[in-house]
């Protein structure tokens, strides 16, 4: 794992651009500004290639897609792409429905992504693997979430992180675990969102595999320590883990991340 992840976050304050699902940017700024980032939110075409040169990193969310936020991904990654910083990509319900693969096939035509975060349903159609996904949620699927994972890298190129119980961060080759989780997390809508944020503030420093893995660990462990006090309360847990966002540091990410490569 990266040992001093937090610590150069702090020191670096990435900025990270978000194009976001309409249903959630408040808590996806408040992760990136409780780790030590810096959010940006666009909503205007006509200055997303401004605001992406600021920016380290853009964050992508197909949530709340519309002609007017494809148009949003497609001008902020293209310009990232330009200036070499990472584009995050979140294909949120991307099975679901013929137009949500049109435009994310158009996007990854367009705009070379360095990380791709979904569910296991969301990375297994973006592979081409059949998974019954429910609507935003991960659905069944018999696939290896592992092998699922993998060949979505392989094709897109790109790092692909599947959240879930245990995570899985991988290159195509080389793969991460992460085992820490907290059940709740599942119950709060848009910490997936939140986890796309965490991941951009991370990429802002820097975009190899173990930074992405370590950064991947955080929100878990933040909500573990979350659920030792409110085991059975949504709401207080949710916000106890924005509070154990704010308060983590590496120390204390070092000792409880359940980080596995093999």
């Amino acid at each position: 794992m990266k040992t001093n992840l937090l610590a150069q976050i702090h020191s670096q304050t990435p900025i990270v651009l978000n194009v976001a699902n309409h249903v959630t940017p408040q808590r996806v700024a408040d992760g990136i500004n409780y780790i030590g980032g810096s959010p940006m939110m666009v909503a205007d075409p006509l200055e997303a290639a401004d605001l992406a040169h600021i920016a380290n990193t853009v964050v992508l969310n197909l949530g709340s897609t519309n002609p007017t936020a494809q148009e949003l991904m497609l001008t902020a990654g293209q310009t990232t792409n330009q200036v070499q910083h990472p584009v995050i990509f979140d294909p949120v319900a991307v099975g679901a429905t013929p137009l949500r693969r049109q435009r994310t096939q158009q996007l990854l035509d367009h705009v070379q992504v360095t990380v791709i975060r979904g569910n296991a349903g969301e990375v297994a159609a973006l592979a081409g693997i059949k998974w019954e996904q429910h609507g935003i949620d991960a659905g069944q699927g018999t696939a290896d979430p592992v092998e699922v994972a993998q060949t979505a890298a392989q094709q897109l190129h790109c790092v692909v992180v599947i959240s879930g119980p245990t995570d899985i961060v991988t290159d195509g080759t080389t793969v991460y675990r992460i085992e820490n989780n907290a059940p709740m997390l599942a119950t709060n809508v848009g910490m997936g969102d939140v986890l796309d944020g965490l991941l951009g503030v991370a990429a802002g420093v820097s975009a190899d595999l173990e930074t992405i893995a370590t950064a991947t660990g955080i929100l878990p462990v933040a909500a573990e320590l979350a659920a030792g006090r409110y085991p059975d309360a949504p709401f207080s847990f949710i916000a106890e883990t924005y509070n154990q966002l704010a308060r983590l540091d590496d120390q204390t990410l070092q000792q409880r991340l359940q980080l596995q490569k093999n």
